[in-house]
Parts: C-alpha cells; structure tokens; sequence
C-alpha cells in the first residue's frame, strides 16, 4: 500500500469497515481478459481465522458463466464517503474507508451451506442470522462464497 498513513491493520477496525459496507464489488475476468466488476450484496464471517465473504444470485448469467472457467475473484468495498472542501481546488479531499483485496470462489451444492451463506447475507443487513428459506427458492438461487487469501483496509480520516 503506498499511504502507509491511512493503512488499517487491526483486525477489529478492518471488520468494522466491512461491517458498515453495504455493497461489495466483486471482480472477475471476461473472456477477452478484461475486467468484469459486479455491485452485490454480501455477508461475511471469519472461518479459522480467514475472512470469507457470501454471495447469492441467479443460477444462470454471465456471472455464473464466468465462474465456472475462473475461480479467481478481487473485491473492493466502500463506506463514510464525505467530501471536504477547501479554499482551492487543490484543498478539497473526500474522506473514506475501505477494503479490499483477492481469493477463490466456492460454489457449494447443498444445502445446509446455501442457507448458512443466505444467512449470513441476512445478518450483515439484518442483524438476525436464523431465516428459513423455502426449498424451491433454495434450490433456485446459487450462493457461493469468497474464501479471502489477502485484504488490505485504508481509512482517509479528515476532520
């Protein structure tokens, strides 16, 4: 990281960023190798000490069709944007945190995994973690998760 004075490195405070995102820009490669970058809804946990990030959607897509060639996924989140002005154009700054950061995807089959991913999703939004979700909408949506291998998290503090 370049900014060494706004890196974040203690774990509590990179989970409490991740905790105040309300979107998570997952990144995939397209056939021609360039960048395909999705905004979706998240949930996360920690699993043995290692951030892992779920997601749901359709079973069918370019999302989905990309997945199945490249498990290799990067991710970016943001949160506490605020614009702070100056006297000069060069003065202005906008405040922020974020995170980001790369790992493989999983796609997992059953169904106790699904519904332990959509619950997840629900708590980051909810703060509740034990939905019931029917079995035909179940089978329908494919959940899959974002096994981290490295992240990093910034904060611009501006007063």
């Amino acid at each position: 990281m370049r900014r060494k004075d706004r890196e974040v490195t203690d774990g509590a405070a990179m989970q409490k960023i991740l905790t105040e995102c309300d979107c998570c820009r997952l990144g995939l490669v397209d056939e021609e190798g360039l960048a395909y970058i999705l905004p979706l809804n998240f949930g996360w946990e920690e699993q043995d000490g290692r951030l892992v990030l779920w997601f749901h959607g359709a079973s069918a897509g370019k999302k989905i069709a990309l997945l199945q060639k490249n498990l290799l996924a990067s991710f970016e989140m943001d949160t506490g944007h605020r614009l702070v002005p100056g006297s000069k154009a060069e003065e202005y700054t906008f405040a922020y945190r974020s995170v980001m950061g790369r790992g493989r995807v999983e796609i997992p089959a059953d169904d106790a995994a699904k519904l332990h991913g959509l619950n997840c999703i629900m708590a980051h939004y909810t703060r509740r973690a034990d939905w019931t979700v029917d079995p035909a909408m179940l089978r329908a949506t494919t959940v899959f998760c974002l096994r981290v291998d490295a992240w990093t998290a910034k904060e611009h503090k501006v007063p």
